[in-house]
């Protein structure tokens, strides 16, 4: 557990430190709102490219190979950062190919997961390593008043590569079996394999869904201080965003473990929920609109650590593969939805972009619907049962 959540969070702290220290990494080499967001679509466009070969990689050579391999690329490269990046370029580069090594990431600690968690805590495991994202969010945060305004941001990155070289001392050595754990299924949430045809779907829906909740944590702190608040303050409410989500995330995987659930009706529920969130952001303004964002970093953005439960429930054997290939959507996701959301908010306004978020937010909730009935119907059709009287 402590591997997956230190995997996770290590593996984008480039992309993350950028984002919370562009106060001085900004002037320093001529990167703007603008810049940011193009070296973040980089990042992440790099990982939605190599998401389905790398979780194809993994199954050949095995999650520890692949976490070790991680562990020395992401810290040679933070290291790297720290050296040479005196150009945008450079940078650019560096983080393009930190999020071309991102897209190992996910697909080995969710292998090392489903070979080795109990299946009957797969909910909150999978909700606990899915917290690791906000976390790192706010590590990133912190990052700023104890080392970047005090060392400079290029010591930040240093840190950072010390936190993913750690990543060797925690990985488990020897051949590990999961057949030798004997892990007893829970029947209430068994679901056949997903074929490809479908996990494209979810990373459909993990597509639409990332667009519009990464839009908003982008321009979170801007949308607030054009309602009214001040930067500190706009802060401290991301803050609160985040806690939301991180407490989210486990709390739903703790009651889908306790009822055992499947996974798709929830994803499908809290998307659409959070749509109709995001269109009350329209017309919210002063602290309705704080409690709000709250609401909508707990439901729209609570979604990612169920997403992946409900791949890995469903594909255990091949979670590395099949996680790796939904996954993609939400790699594509975070790459376009600071560009498309940005363009919105200069060609009109935050309004316009709150409506557009919420109508991704319902298609995704539709989607995940629909791919849901399509899971039951095949489970009942393989276990022979028909008609109307069927549970």
């Amino acid at each position: 557990m402590a591997m997956a959540i230190l995997i996770t969070a290590a593996s984008a702290q480039g992309v993350l430190l950028l984002g919370a220290g562009i106060g001085d990494v900004g002037p320093e080499l001529g990167i703007g709102a603008a810049e940011l967001g193009i070296l973040t679509a980089l990042f992440f466009g790099a990982a939605a490219f190599t998401s389905a070969p790398a979780g194809r990689l993994v199954q050949r050579i095995g999650w520890q190979r692949a976490v070790r391999i991680i562990a020395l690329a992401e810290g040679s490269l933070l290291l790297m950062i720290a050296a040479l990046a005196h150009s945008q370029a450079v940078l650019g580069l560096l983080l393009t190919t930190m999020g071309a090594v991102y897209g190992l990431a996910n697909p080995a600690a969710n292998q090392a997961l489903a070979d080795h968690v109990d299946p009957k805590h797969r909910g909150v495991i999978f909700g606990l390593k899915h917290a690791g994202i906000p976390t790192a969010t706010l590590l990133a945060g912190g990052a700023v008043p104890l080392i970047i305004l005090n060392f400079g941001w290029r010591t930040a990155f240093v840190v950072a590569a010390g936190l993913a070289f750690v990543l060797l001392l925690v990985v488990p050595r020897g051949d590990f079996d999961p057949s030798a754990h004997h892990l007893e299924e829970d029947p209430r949430r068994t679901v056949e394999p997903l074929p490809r045809s479908l996990l494209k779907w979810l990373a459909v829906t993990g597509l639409l869904g990332t667009i519009s909740v990464v839009g908003l944590s982008t321009f979170l702190v801007s949308s607030l201080v054009d309602d009214g608040f001040t930067d500190a303050t706009a802060g401290w409410i991301q803050f609160g965003g985040a806690l939301f989500s991180i407490a989210s995330r486990i709390t739903y995987g703790w009651a889908t473990d306790r009822f055992g659930g499947k996974g798709f009706t929830a994803v499908a529920t809290l998307n659409a929920i959070g749509g109709l969130v995001f269109l009350a952001f329209v017309p919210a303004s002063g602290w309705w609109f704080a409690v709000l964002i709250g609401l909508g970093f707990a439901t729209a953005w609570g979604w990612p650590g169920l997403f992946t439960y409900s791949v890995v429930n469903a594909n255990p054997s091949t979670a590395a593969a099949s996680s790796a290939l939904a996954y993609s959507g939400v790699f594509a996701g975070a790459a376009l939805g600071p560009l498309v959301v940005g363009w919105i908010i200069d060609e009109a306004s935050f309004e316009a972009s709150w409506v557009f978020t919420a109508i991704c937010l319902v298609i995704a909730a539709l989607i995940m619907a629909w791919t849901g009935r399509q899971i039951v119907s095949r489970d009942m059709t393989s276990t022979g049962v028909t008609g109307p009287g069927r549970p």
